[in-house]
């Protein structure tokens, strides 16, 4: 009798673990990306091309801007005007995207539309940017 109940226990402290360390990993596994970009604009012209052709694109293939701000260029509001803090670090653009995860990302990267609008960008700034995926504490 004493083994039937320790190997109850066993086998339930060993599922109650396993479902604890799938719920984690599920939780992980659906931890959203950000997309960061630092642009430098060089033909504000262009560039408001591209700007206003992507915003659908981005909605389009389910990403969002989070922060969308400027430093000189394009933001005249104060609310989204960016404010300098450390390091003299002061972009033309900065902006974030949310996305649900990389694959959603990269279906947007590497769309035909998104390619012809990527062009605008390109010959109108220079960009600096990163992919992080959002910090789920265990």
């Amino acid at each position: 009798m004493k083994k039937k109940i320790a190997t109850i226990i066993a086998l339930t402290l060993f599922t109650l673990t396993s479902c604890k360390n799938n719920s984690e990993k599920t939780v992980k596994a659906n931890a959203k990306i950000f997309l960061v970009l630092d642009i430098t604009v060089h033909d504000s012209i262009m560039y408001e091309q591209y700007r206003k052709g992507v915003e659908p694109l981005i909605k389009k293939y389910g990403g969002k801007y989070l922060v969308r701000s400027g430093f000189k260029t394009f933001d005249n509001d104060p609310d989204t005007k960016l404010i300098p803090d450390e390091g003299n670090w002061t972009p033309d653009r900065l902006i974030i995207t949310e996305w649900k995860s990389i694959e959603q990302l990269q279906k947007f990267a590497k769309s035909d539309e998104y390619q012809r609008a990527l062009k605008l960008r390109t010959s109108s700034s220079s960009t600096k940017s990163v992919i992080v995926k959002e910090y789920v504490s265990d």
